[in-house]
């Protein structure tokens, strides 16, 4: 059970409530709309790198999955491997994002980002080799939007670990990846 009640809809803010709405019934989007002003802008920054970032999606992905692994965290682990699925990922690459690095079943690009995934779950300020050969793949602005879905997954993991957020009793229908992109894309 969750460290903290599940807010009831009706009584949030209207534009949480709308909000939330839009979003699938998952426990992350339910326990989070009661964070106050916070939901919102939150769920703008998610639906900035998921409908208008420049990464690959199924680097970021695994960028995801390998955070998630990282902090141990079931809950985010559990939703962005069906994630990972609907995208198409093989069961090797994303079992992989729990191996050594670098691996056979990742781009040179792909163990490049989850190098420094790992360097920034260790420690606030990321190997300068590390972010140089990050940015010799994806570019400037690429390799800060990584930066970003890096800190924003250690953030969200840290966020279900702590209020022990639970796994849904079953996948809810239609809360892949294109359902929650459009929902937020009409949303914030």
């Amino acid at each position: 059970m969750a460290r903290l009640p599940y807010p009831d809809p009706a009584s949030l803010p209207p534009a949480s409530r709308d909000l939330l709405s839009g979003l699938p019934p998952l426990n992350i989007f339910r326990m989070i709309a009661g964070s106050g002003p916070s939901f919102v802008p939150f769920m703008s920054l998610i639906n900035a790198y998921l409908n208008e970032g420049i990464l690959n999606a199924e680097l970021r992905e695994l960028v995801i999955l390998r955070v998630g692994h990282l902090c141990k965290s079931e809950y985010e682990l559990h939703q962005h491997r069906r994630v990972s699925r609907t995208l198409g990922l093989s069961e090797a690459r994303i079992t992989a994002t729990t191996d050594a690095l670098p691996s056979p079943h990742f781009t040179a690009a792909e163990n490049a980002a989850l190098a420094l995934a790992d360097d920034l779950t260790a420690n606030v300020k990321g190997k300068a080799s590390l972010v140089a050969e990050v940015q010799k793949h994806l570019g400037d602005a690429g390799t800060q939007e990584l930066i970003i879905i890096i800190g924003v997954y250690l953030l969200v993991c840290r966020y279900l670990e702590t209020l022990e957020i639970e796994i849904e009793d079953k996948d809810i229908e239609g809360s892949g990846l294109d359902e929650i992109k459009r929902s937020l894309s009409q949303n914030v």
